[in-house]
């Protein structure tokens, strides 16, 4: 048979068969595990997106159907359309080598205070920077986020009859926080689709992280390398 004869369920199937293969080893699965619950386990993991579980699990049966179907002259009658094949290699070459999330989105400069930092620094990096969310430490652990939306709370409610308002800390305006100003903490091999799940999950607070700290290990009590928001998701996804 020549190559432009090749029935497409060949690369479908080798295609599978990598990323079983590759699945089974990250989970370190049993070989009674069933590969749609890879799939899905994979994805509460972050190893998959949640659209690229879906489809596999989708490609599972169409598996099934080509393994255990009838064939004709050693040709399976179930072939896959040109873009199931495609798809299913596009997620294959994700998987074995993906882009990493600071490969896509530009390293970005980690501006952070401590608690005891006059709030007028956060706001003169604001005025000068546009910067809107800063990573607050204290003895080389992050406590807490500071963000635009906590110091206007704080503004709001400290602004005097006169319209003046008292000098006041980072602590102080962190006291005005909500369980939307969390952030995420991600190490710096992170891949770009691993990036763009975690800043799309709720957290076991029921939010949205407003900002993945990127770290050497991901861990809070590592310096920050550079950090990733919800405007890089677009560029993440392109790549995830």
């Amino acid at each position: 048979m020549s190559k432009a004869e090749t029935n497409r369920a060949v690369p479908f199937l080798a295609a599978f068969n990598a990323i079983e293969k590759f699945l089974r080893s990250e989970l370190s699965a049993k070989r009674s595990d069933g590969f749609s619950w890879m799939a899905r386990l994979a994805a509460k993991k972050g190893i998959l997106t949640r659209e690229q579980s879906d489809a596999l699990q989708e490609f599972a049966d169409l598996r099934n159907a080509i393994s255990h179907g009838e064939y004709d002259n050693l040709r399976p009658i179930a072939e896959p359309l040109p873009e199931t094949v495609a798809e299913i290699e596009r997620i294959r070459d994700r998987l074995l080598a993906p882009t990493l999330a600071l490969d896509v989105v530009e390293h970005q400069r980690v501006v952070s205070f401590s608690p005891d930092s006059d709030i007028h620094e956060p706001l003169a990096v604001i005025a000068s920077e546009g910067l809107a969310q800063f990573p607050v430490y204290e003895d080389g652990e992050c406590v807490g986020l500071l963000t635009t939306n906590a110091i206007a709370r704080w503004l709001a409610a400290e602004l005097r009859a006169d319209d003046t308002i008292a000098t006041g800390t980072v602590a102080d305006v962190l006291t005005h926080s909500g369980k939307l100003d969390q952030p995420v903490f991600l190490p710096r091999s992170v891949t770009a689709a691993a990036a763009m799940e975690s800043l799309s999950t709720p957290l076991p607070s029921g939010a949205v992280p407003r900002l993945a700290i990127i770290t050497e290990h991901g861990k809070p009590t590592q310096k920050p390398v550079s950090v990733l928001g919800a405007t890089d998701i677009p560029a993440l996804a392109r790549e995830a």
